[in-house]
């Protein structure tokens, strides 16, 4: 019995898919449980609160310099079937990704002058020194957009895993090597980050083999569909994804030092595994979602469960976790994260349906859903942080989560009604 349940796991490719995907993600649960151990030993509460607060403003301008280009690559691709036009997709993409970065680069050449809590902080001179690297985060939103709508789950997987495999074994080295450095701390541990990012980014990209063949052809394919879709889901994304990325950043306008966006994201790290089950599923299944009717009652019910047990595993263990590998210093994470894991795990199930109606086109949707959930994020934030800091941040990232989950659920049901008419 059990021989023939382990055999059709190995003859069933989606299996095989969900497993590697998740496998990957489990094991970069630990790698950067570890790492975030070394680097906020290595930098205190604020110079990790600098830390996550730059890679914040750079995640929040990958959300606002893409204008919908990989979405409208993603759906291409999904719309493809040909492997030589699809390594045209891939290159053509390459080609838009750097000129979004010259246009992020500019931003942040004036943002670095003219920004006072930058300045105030003492983070310019920071910000200029790593922008010329920035295209990282470009790439690897690239990677996840574009992968999965070709069904590159196995470079996809390779894509999220190697980043955190060479920076964890860097962070260890920095750690053993500089105990005691006496420089500029800060400039070390982001030097470390960029390069383990650059690097696997790099190799994901030469296996990758992109053509830029037929560039011109292929580039007003991309502009037709972010006309009708891509662009669609860049306006929605910058409601819901940009206001949620602005949550880390706006804590640090309202305090005096950078703290608390440290307590905050360590929060977001230590409860995020939570979204990968339902993600993960979805992505695995995202190309044959584009052919369904519905999602299967099996799937979600396994999503449910899987995931359900893994937030009761989290409210359980993140107070001793944090007391013995942190430290009294970062006590204020443990609340924090109580209340995010819920907020997070909406947000992973939510995910689930969107990827169901974003194989089937439905761009509109999402952008509407994303307008409210963003506009909620701001109202929320614009209210909340200014009196609780980052607990404020933490009720935001709560009750987003609700109404994001709620938006996608109804929009799903309204698109299964639709498609079950058709046929």
């Amino acid at each position: 019995m059990i021989e023939k349940i382990l055999e059709r796991v190995r003859e069933n490719v989606k299996i095989k898919q969900v497993a590697g995907l998740l496998s990957v993600n489990v094991i970069s649960i630990p790698l950067s449980v570890i790492t975030s151990i070394i680097i906020t030993r290595f930098l205190g509460p604020t110079g990790y609160g600098n830390f996550k607060f730059l890679l914040n403003l750079f995640s929040l301008a990958v959300v606002i310099f893409t204008f919908g280009f990989y979405q409208a690559g993603n759906r291409a691709l999904v719309l493809n079937s040909d492997k030589q036009k699809a390594r045209e997709l891939f290159g053509v993409e390459l080609v838009i990704t750097i000129v979004l970065f010259l246009f992020m680069a500019l931003f942040f050449l004036g943002f670095a002058f003219f920004d006072r809590n930058i300045n105030d902080k003492g983070l310019r001179m920071i910000l200029l020194l790593f922008t010329p690297f920035s295209w990282v985060f470009l790439i690897t939103k690239y990677f996840e957009v574009l992968f999965q709508a070709d069904n590159k789950i196995r470079l996809l997987a390779k894509a999220r895993f190697f980043p955190h495999l060479i920076y964890f074994v860097i962070i260890l080295i920095i750690y053993y090597l500089f105990k005691d450095y006496s420089g500029n701390r800060l400039v070390l541990i982001l030097a470390t980050y960029f390069a383990g990012t650059i690097s696997a980014s790099v190799y994901i990209i030469v296996k990758l083999n992109p053509s830029f063949a037929n560039l011109k052809l292929r580039a007003m394919e991309i502009v037709k569909h972010n006309k009708t879709f891509g662009f669609n889901v860049y306006i929605g994304s910058l409601f819901a994804v940009g206001f949620s990325q602005l949550t880390g950043v706006l804590i640090s306008y309202f305090a005096s030092d950078n703290s608390g966006v440290g307590f905050y994201s360590l929060a977001i790290t230590i409860a995020s595994p939570l979204a990968f089950i339902p993600n993960v599923i979805a992505t695995t299944h995202y190309k044959d979602f584009s052919t369904s009717n519905e999602v299967s009652r099996k799937l979600m019910l396994v999503t449910l469960f899987i995931s359900g047990a893994a937030l009761v595993g989290t409210i359980l263990l993140v107070g001793p976790f944090i007391n013995i590998f942190y430290g009294s210093s970062f006590a204020p994470v443990i609340r924090l994260t109580y209340i995010v894991s819920f907020g997070i795990i909406l947000n992973g199930l939510a995910d689930f349906f969107n990827r169901f109606l974003g194989s089937h086109g439905k761009g509109k949707a999402l952008r509407n859903s994303a307008f409210i959930v963003g506009l909620s994020i701001m109202i929320l934030n614009i209210i909340l942080i200014p009196l609780f800091g980052e607990t404020g941040a933490a009720w935001t990232t709560f009750f987003s989560g609700v109404i994001y989950f709620l938006c996608m659920y109804l929009y799903y049901r309204l698109l299964e009604k639709e498609l079950r008419n058709q046929y």
